[in-house]
């Protein structure tokens, strides 16, 4: 059995159960008339987000009804007020709701509003999007996270935020165009750390005004360059086993990938029977699936949302190294080993930390989802399994 330690160094009891339950269990999507397999993939403990917020108003000081929302957002509200951060408290009773915010720029703001009204440091606001929101903290090419890395990092306020906000505007609005000098957006946030003045910081701004409203480039980079070479990979599988040859004429062909990943062209689905609508998975997998609309939008350096981009990441990277490791073996009785979990959670992980997105975790069920696969003897196959039961099935 692989060594989970190196998995989830120091994780918490949940996630260890969850990371355990793929390793050890011998759960299958695999279903036919004779042998129904749990739906473990509906009911296993992830967490959610009105979870996340229960555990941070808790640590804070609230010791009233947890499951009065009148209690805790009259907690909220009392906290906003001494820590002068203005929060739609509408939005939050719909967190308490189970209405787990979007990923946007908008949502985004909300929650750093919530963790600065909580007084968070910049490691329990990390933590929080991480674990919680499920999103990237901080992408330090928008200008208002590199501000508000740099108040989290450094115990500002939230008004103090807002106002090195609009001075920072003001230097990168009447600065000179320059070439970018960071190819990691990770980099900048290094580059952020260990400033602790504002005359620093804005300096910091000035000397590199050019890498901010940019876009994510590091990621853009690496999953178009994904895209293609899975695109290669689709082709040569199709190939080895004879299949839909009118297709195989183009290596960049997006629908032969997705026809490949999933085991049907998805694509044709249309209005009701599209995965949007009918796919029976969790929110938190179906919600910003990068199929062939959002893949074409990155290839094309099109702006997608930090969910979309991640999510293509992990997806375009489990295919790439499952499909090369069945075709350097030329699928002849080969089968996944354990430790090829180990193998496809490293170098992903390390993609993931290269294009400052957070690294996988257990607790999302998208990763789950594909952490269960890479797991499995065959991890396409039982990826294929998966939406066969949870949408191809459904139609």
């Amino acid at each position: 059995m692989p060594d989970t330690d190196e998995l989830y160094d120091k994780a918490g009891e949940l996630t260890q159960d969850c990371l355990n339950q793929i390793i050890e269990g011998d759960y299958s999507f695999f279903d036919d008339e004779d042998e129904l397999t749990e739906e473990y993939l509906l009911t296993y403990r992830f967490k959610t987000f009105a979870d996340g917020l229960n555990e941070t108003i808790a640590s804070r000081g609230f010791s009233g009804d947890i499951t009065s929302a009148d209690e805790k957002i009259s907690f909220i509200r009392k906290k906003c007020t001494e820590n002068g951060v203005p929060l739609n408290l509408s939005v939050v009773r719909a967190w308490f709701a189970d209405t787990r915010p979007i990923s946007s720029e908008k949502s985004r703001e909300n929650v750093y509003r919530f963790c600065f009204a909580m007084k968070m440091d910049i490691t329990e606001t990390a933590g929080f999007f991480l674990k919680v929101y499920y999103e990237c903290p901080f992408n330090y090419r928008i200008i208002d996270e590199a501000v508000y890395f740099f108040c989290l990092n450094n115990g500002k306020s939230y008004s103090y935020a807002q106002s090195l906000k609009e001075k920072a505007e003001s230097i990168i609005k009447e600065s000179e165009k320059r070439d970018t000098k960071y190819e990691f957006t990770s980099a900048i946030g290094t580059g952020l750390k260990n400033i602790r003045s504002e005359e620093r910081f804005l300096e910091f701004v000035s000397e590199n005004s050019s890498e901010f409203h940019i876009g994510n480039r590091t990621a853009y980079k690496y999953a178009a360059h994904l895209i293609e070479e899975c695109c290669e990979l689709a082709r040569k599988e199709c190939e080895s086993r004879d299949e839909i040859t009118q297709k195989t004429g183009r290596e960049t062909n997006i629908d032969l990938l997705i026809y490949v990943i999933f085991g049907e062209n998805i694509n044709q689905y249309k209005k009701n029977s599209s995965f949007a609508k009918t796919a029976g998975f969790p929110e938190l997998v179906k919600a910003n699936f990068p199929l062939k609309m959002n893949l074409s939008k990155i290839r094309n350096g099109e702006k997608v949302s930090y969910d979309t981009m991640r999510k293509a990441l992990v997806l375009l990277n489990f295919y790439r190294y499952f499909a090369e490791l069945f075709q350097e073996n030329k699928y002849s009785d080969f089968c996944v080993l354990e430790e090829d979990l180990r193998g496809f959670a490293a170098e992903t992980n390390d993609l993931l930390a290269s294009c400052g997105y957070p690294v996988l975790y257990v607790r999302n069920p998208f990763d789950w989802l594909i952490m269960h696969c890479a797991c499995n003897e065959y991890p396409l196959e039982e990826f294929r399994n998966a939406v066969k039961r949870y949408y191809l099935d459904m139609i």
